[in-house]
């Protein structure tokens, strides 16, 4: 038999897909709607109705090409009352994300709306490639909390391994 721990390791291999993230929030989490962006597919302009709609927040999985490879990530907008936050788990500055996306758009978008940026790396690499999922499952529960807010909350458990605890929440919310 498996121990929980050797579970979440192996869990933390297999990369989460919007279903997935839905599922996890589904029925959990009360007047929240979320939704989700592909900036693969958006062609043009980046603009609020594109990008967040009259949702609370959009998960928006963002594509980085490297040579050959192509790696994917999870972000999160949020809108809190009456302004934006961005939230990205591996806390990479916007100059940073537009490096590995290779254009601006993004950034452009995000000063226009004047977002508030995170900007504490919480996930602990990008080779944990599951992780950045739950940071956005759990970053999207947590929607009514600005950025600040939210990293206190969730390091007040461990501190030193979010990354864990974060999974930890992802993978019960899978089984119930």
């Amino acid at each position: 038999m498996k121990t929980l721990a050797q579970e979440i390791t192996i869990d933390e291999r297999n990369a989460l897909t919007f279903a997935d993230i839905s599922r996890i929030l589904s029925a959990r989490v009360k007047g929240m709607s979320v939704l989700y962006v592909d900036l693969e597919v958006i062609k043009g302009k980046y603009t609020e109705s594109r990008l967040i709609g009259g949702h609370d927040c959009a998960c928006i999985l963002i594509t980085a090409r490297r040579g050959n490879q192509v790696q994917r990530h999870w972000t999160v907008l949020l809108k809190i009352k009456n302004h934006y936050e961005f939230f990205d788990s591996l806390g990479l500055s916007w100059t940073a994300l537009s490096g590995i996306i290779g254009n601006t758009k993004l950034q452009d978008f995000l000063t226009s709306i004047r977002a508030v940026p995170s900007k504490r790396k919480l996930q602990a690499h990008i080779r944990k490639i599951r992780t950045c999922g739950c940071w956005a499952a759990i970053r999207c529960a947590k929607y009514k909390l600005t950025n600040a807010q939210f990293v206190k909350w969730v390091t007040s458990v461990d501190s030193r391994d979010p990354d864990r605890t974060v999974v930890s929440l992802c993978y019960i919310g899978l089984l119930t």
